[in-house]
């Protein structure tokens, strides 16, 4: 692993991550989340930034206060699905019906109505060897991504359909069994965009093969794979039902977050964006601590450069409520600052700098190696991508980014980041993400933060904006 004797250390850049983390929860509108924004405020500003802006939004904060599962006379250790329906304080008792993967034809010729309905909630598992298939380019010379494949816990496209028949069928409730989760965790913040009571995007039901919206949201409980296992089996012995007691109290109430914006001027207005956010589900470390952290060492190093050698603006941006609505902080900067996107010219986005972790025996176990990365940029093999590739490539060569690949945006992973918005809006992108199965855990704490990457993801991506500093719009959009 190569360092950067003129980038923050990683010392100091795990410094800031532990005082991120420090804060406790940061969901949207919460006070750790507000802390977490006053930090990069304050460090933006000790960097010598000037034009340091809080830019305020609404959201709805979904928030619960009380869970309980039993079945029969047992108690069944449970979380919440967060930004679903809530029930009375007195909960629902009714019949516990199992639908096995909840498809829609589980739930042919089943009576649901009133009753609380069991699924298995599976995540598909993405193959180092698919990946390697659509990449532009791979950096792995110790050869560790071979037979790459853990679960993506990012993608459940099955509870939502169980979820969307459920609500359709007039369910009381729904459960889902984390089946391929690697432990027997219940708490795994997911789904997090929502609040559900707004409508679902439309892209979203097509791509989940949906037609409409769901009519009304029922509350969900999430219980651990080896607990689901064993309450399936009393199931199947009963005859396919039980009687239970579900029970899932709360909130949603308007709240306000913030992006936080900093411009460093540059020779031309012409502006790459350099962002991730500051929000997330626990105190969570690599989700997103990790990708703040980068952010303030690239907006540190760009301060001390002067003025006669940068071309182009840099905004480096902070985003809120990634956790409160599908790229909530995003969008609200791209239609708030249109002075801004008339003259962007790429976006970069960092998040996860993550350690690889095994489940053996429920016990989570450090590998030793970085979770595997992708970058995601332009999806066509023009002459404005070839060099997009190119300038990347060469730093993650030369700061040894062992286990990443460059993907094109335009397979049907998309661009699965909080770029993802500046990349529907025609910007260039250069969006880094790794997805290991703990991202959603209380587990992510500082420990599984790959320190050693810190110094060198940031001066890669520092060589690579220089690069794009150098370019002419026209060579980066290709046109």
């Amino acid at each position: 692993m190569n360092y950067a004797s003129d980038v923050v250390s990683n010392e100091e850049i795990v410094g800031w991550i532990e005082e991120i983390v420090s804060f406790g929860y940061r969901r949207p509108g919460t006070l750790a989340d507000s802390k977490a924004e006053e930090y990069v405020v304050k460090k933006f500003e000790e960097f010598g930034l000037t034009d340091v802006e809080k830019q305020p939004f609404q959201i709805l904060k979904w928030e619960a206060r009380d869970w309980k599962l039993t079945v029969g006379e047992s108690e069944v250790p449970c979380f919440y699905t967060p930004n679903t329906g809530f029930t009375g304080e007195d909960g629902v008792g009714t019949e516990m019906v199992y639908l096995g993967d909840g498809t829609a034809k589980d739930f042919e010729g089943v009576d649901v109505k009133g009753k609380i309905v069991l699924m298995n909630v599976h995540f598909p598992v993405l193959p180092s060897s698919l990946l390697e298939k659509m990449a532009f380019f791979i950096w792995d010379s110790e050869e560790t991504l071979k037979d790459f494949a853990h679960p993506t816990t990012w993608i459940y496209p099955n509870w939502w359909v169980a979820y969307w028949q459920a609500c359709k069928h007039q369910a009381a409730g729904i459960v889902g069994v984390l089946a391929d989760y690697p432990t027997n965790e219940s708490q795994v913040y997911i789904p997090y965009f929502g609040p559900l009571n707004q409508k679902m995007p439309d892209f979203f039901l097509s791509h989940l093969g949906l037609s409409d919206q769901i009519p009304g949201w029922i509350p969900g409980l999430w219980i651990g794979r080896r607990d689901g296992a064993e309450l399936v089996k009393t199931l199947e012995k009963t005859g396919g039902s039980l009687k239970a007691h579900l029970t899932l109290t709360g909130d949603v109430e308007p709240a306000t977050t913030h992006n936080i914006v900093a411009i460093l001027p540059g020779q031309t207005e012409d502006a790459i964006v350099v962002h991730s956010h500051h929000d997330g589900p626990w105190n969570s470390a690599v989700e997103d601590a990790s990708g703040v952290a980068e952010i303030l060492a690239v907006a540190e190093h760009f301060t001390k450069i002067p003025l006669s050698e940068r071309k182009k603006t840099l905004v480096f941006l902070s985003t809120g409520s990634h956790f409160g609505g599908p790229g909530r902080g995003d969008t609200n900067f791209i239609d708030g600052n249109p002075d801004i996107m008339s003259k962007l010219v790429m976006d970069v986005c960092i998040e996860h700098i993550a350690k690889d972790f095994d489940a053996e025996e429920e016990e989570w176990v450090d590998t030793g190696l970085p979770e595997p990365r992708a970058v995601f940029t332009q999806g066509s093999s023009d002459k404005a991508t070839s060099s997009l590739v190119y300038n990347l490539a060469e730093e993650a060569e030369k700061y040894d980014l062992q286990r990443l690949l460059i993907l094109p945006g335009n397979t049907p992973l998309g661009v699965p980041t909080d770029a993802m918005s500046f990349y529907r809006a025609g910007c260039s992108v250069y969006s880094c993400i790794s997805g290991p199965e703990y991202l959603f855990d209380p587990c992510d704490t500082v420990d599984k933060v790959a320190v050693d990457q810190l110094n060198p993801v940031a001066a890669a991506f520092i060589g690579t904006i220089k690069k794009v500093d150098k370019a002419s719009p026209s060579e980066i959009r290709g046109h």
